[in-house]
């Protein structure tokens, strides 16, 4: 065994945030040269079996909230960070294999950390100041992924960290919802609705206490209605985007009338919302709703155009009525006889 391996199996459990930390930083550092590719694969080996897939995770109030902080902070700047590209001009089949084997361990790598990292989270009971400054690093990393096209964070990462900490997911819920809606580009609209599916799925299957469930997504029933209102009236262009909306879309009508929200849902829909999901969604829409479902806009329609017809003729009252035949021909008589 080398000296480097005994020295990972001394330490104790407070020292493996800082014995990860340097560990991490030294694999970054190594570049593709023959040379260092042993080296990289002994601290990839120490990496994975002593520390990310160790029984045990550090515990202790030694612990402190900012080194966790500052993993998570680097792990997830690995995960949004552009893939570099190597020229392949100067460089070997073999050399450019062994560069795109390194690209993925490094993202494996930034994911593992982020759920390592999360799990000694969990493992303490954090204060809420604690929790929010969590927080904080996933919607600054989130936001980075709605502005920037460079930032190539996986919506199936943040999913996988949703369902692992469901109390993340839950925290960002109305964050996402609004991203969902404001930006700009419909891929990344497609990812951030991919985001938000797993969160209402987790909200439907949790376990929670019906009531509780039920009054924690009305909280947030205008704006996931703003979001599928925006899906159904710009639907994306792309037949894959355009599927992922219908997904999206019939997920969130199983949360709603899971959670008997029909009623608020359709109150916070609009007339122009209602007929383009009956337009987009078709037989998705029509069996999400009540049998006695109300006819929002069309309904609408049919009682301003049946006003119209009920409003009293002002013209009337100008034509003379006309002389009846007989009246002409005793009016003719009494001439005559005159």
């Amino acid at each position: 065994m080398s000296r480097l391996s005994w020295h990972v199996m001394l330490i104790s459990k407070t020292q493996v945030l800082t014995v990860f930390s340097y560990l991490v930083q030294s694999f970054l550092n190594l570049n593709t040269a023959e040379g260092s590719q042993q080296l990289e694969e002994r601290i990839w080996g120490l990496l994975q079996k002593k520390i990310l897939k160790a029984k045990k995770i550090p515990e202790g109030e030694d612990i402190q909230i900012s080194t966790l902080e500052s993993i998570l902070k680097k792990s997830l700047k690995l995960a949004t960070k552009p893939i570099k590209k190597k020229s392949a001009t100067n460089s070997s089949n073999i050399k450019q294999l062994a560069f795109v084997s390194r690209q993925k361990k490094i993202f494996s790598l930034s994911q593992q950390s982020t759920y390592w990292v999360l799990k000694i989270v969990h493992a303490r009971s954090l204060p809420e100041s604690e929790k929010q400054r969590i927080l904080d690093i996933f919607q600054l990393a989130l936001m980075e992924f709605f502005v920037s096209k460079k930032s190539r964070l996986k919506p199936g990462f943040i999913k996988e960290v949703f369902q692992r900490q469901p109390w993340i997911g839950l925290r960002l819920f109305d964050f996402l919802l609004q991203k969902c809606r404001s930006v700009k580009s419909e891929f990344r609209r497609v990812d951030g609705v991919d985001m938000v599916e797993g969160i209402l799925k987790f909200s439907v299957s949790s376990g929670e206490e019906k009531d509780a469930a039920s009054e924690r997504l009305k909280s947030h029933i205008t704006p996931l209605t703003d979001l599928i209102s925006k899906l159904v009236i710009d639907m994306p262009k792309k037949k894959l985007w355009r599927s992922q909306a219908f997904r999206f879309c019939g997920q969130a009508f199983k949360a709603i009338k899971a959670l008997n929200l029909i009623k608020e849902f359709l109150e916070a829909l609009t007339s122009e919302a209602y007929d383009a999901c009956e337009l987009q969604l078709g037989d998705i829409f029509h069996k999400f709703l009540p049998l006695n479902k109300p006819e929002k806009s069309t309904g609408t329609t049919k009682l301003k155009k049946s006003t119209e017809t009920m409003k009293p003729d002002k013209s009337i009252n100008k034509i003379k009525p006309k002389k009846s035949t007989d009246e002409k021909k005793s009016k003719k008589k009494i001439g005559r006889e005159k």
